[in-house]
């Protein structure tokens, strides 16, 4: 019985003793088997910390790295070329020197047949008088830009003198002068009176010198050139001009009466034509310098008529009253050309409103004027040219 329990006794203790020595014995030999309770590696590892929250759901966990979620960048947008706004609108106020161009002579009418012989014509001194040369007028520029940049466009503009009406005195001998609806509204009556009244009795009526000028234009604009401060445009489009001159027997007519279209001269000139050009602006702050040159080349159609007692009026001349032969239509369609130059001067109020002055130049090279063809001497249609110069002020309205 000891000896049983002394070789249990050196079993237990040679057993822990025989794997160090066997492992000691071949140092080169790997385990086959890993620990328990560890779990064997995949041979891939993911650089990438694990998805979701490392800790209690809403709770911030200090060994994770937070990134925000990335978004790709929104697509830019397109640089609008200034100024703002889609439509524009630009009310000016003109005020207009023009040159005179006065008759040399007066002007004597013919009577109703039969009466010519016996009796002078009446007289109209228009030798010397002219329109006043200062006129005052009004002007509106309309556009729209077409696109996100602002860089193409349509735009019109009308440009328009006031009439100018100058009254003066003119002379009946051995007549009485009557209006039967007034003499801003009919046509005057021419009544003789026998001798020995006729060389007593003047009588005395009105005449009327009026002139009006028109412009107007329709263009399209395409950006050439466009930075944060300055814009320049191409411009092309069609031109039209128009410039009357008439005498007439009466006072300042109605509006809503034609009467003096019955004694009257009239010499008018309108011109079509294409137009091409430049227009732009500087900008610094809320300052702006501004303007555009442009020149139309077309035709001028003048136009010449008379009608009532005008119809075999006479001029007066060295020799005495001579044929106004001025009185018959002209030639047709003449070539001219018509520049313009605009320069303003403005102080930006909004990105939408602002306000300015300027000045603006027309030139019309052919045209024909009532003076002219109120001169007797000579022959033919006289052509001579037409200018418009304008300082104005106004507004610029963007939306």
């Amino acid at each position: 019985m000891a000896s049983r329990w002394l070789l249990a006794l050196g079993l237990a203790l040679l057993g822990p003793l025989a794997a160090p020595a066997q492992v000691a014995s071949d140092p080169l030999e790997r385990p086959t088997q890993l620990p328990p309770l560890l779990i064997p590696p995949t041979g891939q590892t993911d650089p990438r910390p694990p998805a979701g929250p490392r800790g209690p759901a809403g709770e911030y966990d200090h060994g994770h790295l937070y990134l925000p979620n990335y978004e790709p960048p929104a697509p830019r947008a397109p640089e609008v070329c200034r100024p703002l706004g889609r439509w524009w609108v630009n009310p000016t106020v003109e005020l207009a020197w023009v040159p005179s161009r006065p008759a040399p002579g007066a002007v004597r009418l013919k009577l109703p047949a039969g009466l010519d012989r016996a009796y002078p014509g009446p007289v109209v001194p228009v030798d010397g008088r002219t329109t006043d040369d200062f006129q005052g007028g009004f002007g509106l520029s309309v556009g729209r830009f077409f696109g996100e940049t602002n860089t193409h466009a349509v735009e019109g503009s009308l440009y328009l003198l006031g009439v100018q009406d100058y009254v003066f005195p003119a002379y009946a001998p051995g007549m009485l002068v009557v209006f039967p609806g007034g003499a801003s509204n009919s046509a005057p009556q021419f009544i003789p009176l026998p001798p020995p009244l006729a060389s007593r009795i003047v009588g005395v009526f009105p005449a009327t010198l009026s002139s009006f000028f028109i412009g107007a234009d329709a263009n399209y604009r395409r950006n050439l050139y466009c930075s944060a401060g300055t814009r320049l445009d191409a411009v092309a489009g069609y031109r039209f001009a128009y410039l009357g001159e008439e005498l007439f027997l009466g006072d300042v007519p109605d509006p809503d009466s034609d009467a003096y279209t019955h004694n009257r001269v009239l010499a008018s000139n309108a011109f079509h034509g294409g137009q091409v050009g430049l227009a732009g602006e500087w900008r610094a702050d809320a300052w702006y310098v501004g303007g555009a040159a442009k020149v139309a080349f077309g035709a001028v159609v003048p136009h010449v008529c008379a009608s009532g007692a005008f119809v075999g009026a006479q001029g007066s001349a060295s020799g005495g009253y001579s044929r106004l032969s001025r009185l018959a239509d002209p030639p047709g369609s003449q070539f001219a050309v018509l520049p313009t130059v605009n320069v303003a001067v403005g102080r930006q109020l909004t990105d939408h409103a602002r306000l300015f002055a300027g000045y603006s130049f027309q030139y019309l090279s052919r045209v024909t004027r009532l003076g002219d063809v109120l001169a007797p001497a000579g022959t033919g249609t006289t052509f001579t040219d037409f200018w418009v110069q304008a300082v104005n002020f106004g507004m610029e309205l963007r939306y």
